[in-house]
């Protein structure tokens, strides 16, 4: 993996294709609020938990966002632009639907141009009738349990230049490929033009499938968190585990030492997903909570959860000024 390659404006590399950095030490950039403001602050999110408690907050319509959730076309471009591969599905001479491993580089629009052995039965499939669809989900938890994708459309021809870029990024994104996966001299990259999205939300949609238009896909935007959200993810749970819990249960409205567990399922810029469970052996319940403002960084993320942490525990602690004794009146002076 290589950060310092040039990409013309057509081209970009996905997620998959940014290096890895270690989590950052750092001050929180939001400044420690004074005691009356944490204090409205608690009001406003104690007003606001009984909807963010409600169970997974997702898209409705046609891919619309709720307040705290991103909209499902943001989420499937999230998920096609954190996995460089997927199953292609072509249809075979006889009729009958042929799903292949397929890897991918984006253009800008987030369209996957597709490596195609040249001698490859799904590459003569597509010479032949070029519809075809892409399933896209993330391999690995946390990120498996976003929501899924299947691309659907036709593949196309793409000009020389844009071809070699797409080869240069995709052996560069796939190094070490062995066998029918190593990058080949002979190899084609075709577009796939989407049409439309068949898009299940899990996290983000309570299970909920959706045709998102290609126009709607091509224009949102992949989540500013997402090549951060994994291993934010694993190190709140694995070092926070308490402000976990205090959130989840401030959030249900539920006392702290009445929950069993909580864990964080996933984190974006407008909230995290959690899952919480009561001592009493009830059901695990999922729940969104909002952040009070969307963040574009993982700096921004980490103070934002560490501000919803601090607003849980003052709502479970109030507190209570201390009621200050009037000054003894004065004798008026004698003269």
């Amino acid at each position: 993996m290589a950060a310092s390659l040039s990409f013309s404006p057509c081209l970009r590399p996905s997620a998959a294709a940014q290096p890895r950095q270690s989590a950052p030490t750092c001050t929180p950039k939001f400044s420690a609020p004074s005691r009356s403001n944490r204090r409205a602050a608690v009001r406003s999110t104690a007003a606001a938990a009984p909807a963010a408690a409600a169970a997974t907050n997702g898209s409705n319509g046609a891919g619309a966002a709720t307040v705290s959730t991103p909209t499902a076309a943001e989420t499937a471009r999230t998920i096609v632009d954190l996995v460089a591969h997927g199953t292609l599905c072509t249809i075979g001479d006889d009729g009958i639907p042929l799903g292949t491993y397929v890897s991918y580089v984006l253009d800008e629009a987030g369209q996957p141009i597709l490596r195609l052995r040249a001698d490859a039965v799904h590459t003569a499939n597509l010479k032949r009738d070029p519809k075809c669809s892409l399933f896209v989900q993330p391999g690995e938890h946390p990120a498996r349990l976003l929501a899924r994708v299947t691309l659907i459309g036709s593949v196309e021809p793409i000009n020389e230049e844009l071809a070699q870029k797409a080869a240069d990024l995709h052996n560069t994104l796939h190094a070490g490929g062995m066998g029918v996966d190593a990058p080949q001299p002979a190899d084609l990259y075709f577009r796939l033009a989407i049409d439309r999205c068949f898009y299940v939300g899990q996290l983000s949609g309570g299970s909920a499938a959706e045709v998102l238009p290609g126009d709607a896909y091509r224009t949102a935007e992949a989540d500013p968190l997402r090549t951060r959200a994994a291993q934010l993810t694993q190190q709140m749970n694995a070092d926070r585990p308490e402000d976990i819990v205090r959130i989840s249960c401030h959030a249900l409205g539920e006392a702290f030492e009445d929950m069993a567990w909580a864990e964080m399922l996933w984190v974006d810029r407008l909230g995290v997903h959690m899952r919480a469970a009561r001592q009493d052996g009830s059901p695990p319940r999922d729940l969104r909570v909002p952040f009070v403002r969307p963040v574009e960084e993982e700096r921004e993320a980490r103070s934002a959860l560490t501000m919803m942490a601090q607003v849980a525990w003052e709502a479970q602690r109030p507190y209570q000024p201390q009621t200050v004794p009037p000054p003894p009146q004065q004798d008026a002076a004698r003269i």
